[in-house]
């Protein structure tokens, strides 16, 4: 059922992904110039946003952050898999891999660079203060919309 709760969760998640994608960004070597893996971040993010975080988000502040911290989690994982496997397809018709066990320890790989990338302290303290401000903004969006709903 679409609420306020969960169109609010999308868009605080969209823009708190590219936000924080075009940071990522910096912590390249060589920072890529396509705004292709921020895009695919963003759309996940509202994704799940939309389908896990508004549904979940209620007047609990401590519950709906911890709701915020799942859905940056699983927002993460899911923008990994797409473009692991965006790049693991790239390179495959590049005939980079000689068989699939080389392809999935390919897959393996980008996952795990980009998890490395992102343990740079000042990009997690940027992403865990993000995720409070986000929890907090939607408990006060919910507990707006549930006082309006009653007051009709």
């Amino acid at each position: 059922m679409p609420t306020l709760t969960r169109l609010a969760a999308a868009i605080i998640f969209a823009g708190f992904a590219l936000y924080a994608g075009e940071i990522y960004k910096t912590l390249y070597e060589y920072p890529p110039r396509s705004r292709n893996g921020t895009v695919v971040l963003a759309a996940v993010a509202a994704l799940v946003g939309w389908r896990f975080v508004g549904r979940h988000v209620d007047a609990r502040l401590v519950q709906s952050i911890f709701q915020t911290l799942q859905g940056v989690i699983l927002t993460v994982f899911l923008s990994l898999v797409i473009i692991g496997s965006y790049t693991v397809f790239w390179r495959g018709y590049q005939m980079r891999y000689s068989s699939l066990e080389d392809a999935f320890l390919g897959f393996v790989g980008v996952f795990v660079e980009h998890l490395v990338r992102m343990s740079d302290i000042d990009f997690l303290l940027l992403v865990g203060g993000m995720i409070v401000g986000t929890g907090i903004v939607l408990t006060l969006i919910f507990r707006w919309a549930e006082a309006r709903r009653f007051d009709r």
